[in-house]
């Protein structure tokens, strides 16, 4: 590893801190790695480049869009992992709209182009999530096998068999970060789509809406689902609510009834 790029590292006394443990420019500073400022002007972030001998750039979770000349900076571009099977899914938030959709949940490795989420296609993989995960433990595994592929594709892009595939843009999709209005659960899904859904987005702190005939609820968070039982109408608990779907009912507390 030649260098570290960061967008203001967070330095106290020529010291890099970090708020958390795992903060890459942390890690980069206690194995004695170059940190370079990615929010510096983009000429002084080149000459800093300058200083090393760049084979290719490997980014993720990095929100803003590398000027070319950085990109131009190493011999073999730079590789950006992105937590979804592009092309679908594309934007600043893709595990949450997999889990809303219900898609097939993966990680690629694409070629990083000036169109965010949009170069061609290194390698990918289809990921298995498991029941009822929540935010933390989805990106824990998603990271953990787009890291072996990352091994995969620098070997073979160190061997030169790297076989790119450009992204079909008629099945792109792009999603922003998710507002108010895109927690809302739907009773057309299977109970356990919503389940899941909920687990995996509690994090976020947003109440779910979830609209049954005439009444809409504000549910906080998902407890069980059954999709194997059918309910013809809402059963109250206490804080309980049991919810029925097209397909299973679902267990969740809740906060009340808004009106319609």
């Amino acid at each position: 590893i030649s260098a570290v790029g960061v967008n203001n590292p967070i330095v106290f006394g020529n010291k890099i801190i970090a708020l958390e443990n795992e903060s890459l420019s942390l890690a980069a500073a206690q194995c004695d790695i170059p940190v370079i400022d990615l929010s510096a002007p983009v000429a002084d972030v080149v000459k800093q480049l300058e200083k090393f001998s760049i084979d290719v750039m490997l980014m993720s979770c990095y929100n803003r869009r590398i000027p070319d000349a950085l990109l131009q900076s190493a011999d073999h571009g730079c590789f950006n992992l992105h937590p979804s099977l592009l092309p679908g899914s594309r934007g600043p938030e893709p595990v949450f709209w997999q889990m809303k959709h219900a898609c097939d949940m993966g990680v690629s490795w694409h070629q990083v182009v000036h169109e965010f989420d949009a170069g061609d296609i290194a390698i990918q993989q289809k990921v298995n999530i498991d029941e009822g995960a929540d935010y933390s433990g989805i990106n824990h595994e998603l990271a953990r096998v787009g890291a072996d592929l990352m091994m995969n594709m620098l070997s073979d892009l160190s061997a030169g068999t790297l076989n790119k595939s450009a992204q079909d843009s008629a099945l792109a999709s792009y999603y922003p970060y998710p507002v108010k209005d895109d927690f809302v659960i739907e009773t057309s899904w299977s109970a356990q789509h919503a389940y899941n859904f909920m687990c995996a987005t509690h994090s976020f702190g947003h109440p779910y809406q979830c609209k049954v005939g005439e009444q809409n609820f504000l549910l906080v968070k998902a407890l069980d689902y059954d999709n194997n039982t059918q309910i013809d109408e809402v059963e109250v608990q206490g804080d309980r609510l049991y919810i029925p779907f097209k397909e299973g009912i679902l267990c969740v507390t809740y906060t009340g009834k808004l009106s319609i």
